[in-house]
Order: C-alpha cells, then structure tokens, then sequence
C-alpha cells in the first residue's frame, strides 16, 4: 500500500517515494510509446528498398515481432485498465516530443504533462494533430515565460509543477498496481 499523507488543505498527497517511476515500468512505458511499433516490424520498407541484402540479424524476426506485439498487447490491456485520465498523463509524459530545451531543463520527464496542464487555457481540438499543434504553441508560451517566472511570477511554475508531479505520481501507481509484479516485458535494445 502506498504511503499517503495530507496536506494542510486536507487533499491527499503522494509520498515522495511515488514521484520516482520503478526501473520496469519506465522501461515499459518508454517502450511502449516510443519503440513498439518498430519492434513490432510495423516499419517503412524504404530502407529495404534501398538496400535488400541487409543481415538477417539486422531485421526484426518473425518470432521477435510476435514477442513485441504481445508485450504490446499486454501494456495496452494495462493502460485500459486504468482511468483514461491516469493512462493520457501516462502518455504525456512518455511520449517523445521535440519539446523546447529549456522547458526540458526544467521539468524533465513531466513536461508533457506540465504542457498538458497548461492547455486547460486553451480550446481543445478533437484531432490528434491539431491537439499537437496547441500543445507545441502552450510549450513555447512557456518556455518564452520560464526565465520571467524566476522573478514574482516563479510560483506559477511550481504550482504547475507540482500538479505534474502529483497526476504523474498518481498514474504511475495506478499502473503498477494494476501491472503488479514480474519481469519487464519491454524489448532491450
């Protein structure tokens, strides 16, 4: 059971020991945002175009695509059974995005969920690229106000971050409770 201790508002918080993500279920999440598709074999054939005699150890084997897609398959039954909005913060925060630098300097790993929180501002499109569209824009809004924020406006940054944190924390422990224990089902690279 986690620990959980309230704050003088009376909201429950999580212990500081749930804002660290275990080693295999970062592990999972980077791969299952980042990687599965390709050690799944859903890849271009461009490159096989240009140069068809590559190794055999060099292209994804029938039984390695079979092993990812149902590593695959397992995550995503995980990130089902959790609440959409827990699995979205989970997403966040893993998939790769070409985030401003600095905003990456200052939040890591929860930027995308910072970026997230912060388009509550703003008006939400039902497409997936128009949805990245906005969040780029509110990324760079808030990249452009980071070095104002160290002066009077700094709290704001700390209020977002912290709510990162804690929806991070929170969908971190909503996963691996539901993943519970056993080996990392991510492909080693």
């Amino acid at each position: 059971m986690a620990v959980v201790r309230k704050t003088a508002a009376g909201a429950l918080a999580p212990a500081i020991h749930m804002l660290r993500p275990t080693p295999i279920v970062d592990t999972e999440l980077d791969w299952f945002f980042n990687r599965a598709e390709c050690d799944m074999g859903v890849s271009s054939n461009f490159h096989d175009v240009l140069q068809p005699r590559l190794e055999r150890s060099e292209r994804v084997t029938p039984e390695d695509a079979a092993e990812a897609s149902h590593a695959h398959r397992t995550i995503r039954r995980w990130l089902l059974a959790i609440p959409d909005s827990d699995a979205g913060v989970l997403q966040a925060a893993y998939e790769q995005r070409d985030w401003p630098s600095s905003l990456v300097d200052e939040l890591g790993r929860i930027t995308g969920v910072v970026v997230r929180i912060a388009c509550a501002l703003d008006r939400w499109p039902a497409e997936r690229p128009a949805q990245r569209v906005v969040e780029m824009a509110r990324a760079h809004w808030l990249e452009s106000h980071c070095s104002k924020w160290r002066g009077r406006g700094f709290e704001t940054l700390l209020r977002l971050r912290r709510e990162g944190e804690v929806r991070f924390a929170k969908a971190h422990h909503a996963y691996a409770i539901v993943r519970g224990q056993g080996p990392c089902l991510a492909r080693s690279t």
